[in-house]
């Protein structure tokens, strides 16, 4: 649940962003780690709207969790007709309206049709499929608030998170305007099926070369 604090605009939250990167997303007037969702110190805020040099002390990826986004863009990348479809990974921004709410978030992996459709600041309003890489700190997140968040997104189609303590992946797919299905898949021997791009990614496929990390 996150607490109260300062409200800051959009305009602070895109000029924190343009200074500090992509380390950030922002809830309605609320501006928290990207990686735990934990509302950020105003002293912090204050400094990055100054433009001040701060040492910035958050949870960040681990190498495990960039290597499964690694393992996912690499073969996404060669399955996808690039004709028709666009992948991105962890740094561009999506823009949702949820219940009159203005929320934007930095989706791990991202799937997009190849015209995009932007806001006037270059946020993403029609991403198709959406992967999050979940830690500890990010359960309720992403299981809840980005779940909530990304299936009033009118254009998604399959939502996906991995865990990266396991190998256990949950996949969302929307079955009409209000209706998803939800699919659990938990061995090495089973396989993720994206029907929205005809791809099948292998459990194996997904956490190549995570064991030592």
């Amino acid at each position: 649940m996150l607490t109260a604090a300062t409200f800051y605009t959009k305009t602070d939250y895109d000029k924190i962003c343009e200074f500090a990167g992509s380390h950030f997303e922002y809830d309605d007037g609320l501006i928290v780690w990207k990686y735990n969702g934990q509302v950020i110190d105003d002293e912090i805020l204050t400094k990055l709207l100054n433009q001040e040099d701060i040492q910035i002390y958050s949870e960040m990826a681990t190498t495990k969790h960039g290597q499964i986004i690694r393992n996912i863009h690499s073969k996404l990348f060669k399955g996808l007709d690039e004709n028709i479809f666009s992948i991105y990974t962890n740094t561009i921004h999506i823009a949702i309206i949820i219940s009159g709410k203005e929320k934007i978030r930095i989706p791990d992996v991202m799937v997009t049709p190849r015209k995009l459709a932007l806001t006037a600041n270059k946020e993403v309003t029609n991403p198709i499929i959406i992967f999050e890489i979940v830690s500890p700190s990010s359960v309720t997140i992403d299981y809840i608030d980005k779940l909530r968040e990304y299936k009033a997104i009118e254009t998604l189609q399959e939502y996906i998170i991995v865990e990266q303590d396991k190998n256990h992946l949950v996949h969302y797919q929307r079955v009409s305007a209000t209706e998803w299905t939800e699919e659990k898949i938990e061995t090495d021997k089973d396989f993720l099926y994206l029907p929205t791009v005809s791809i099948k990614l292998e459990m194996q496929e997904i956490y190549a070369n995570c064991e030592e990390l």
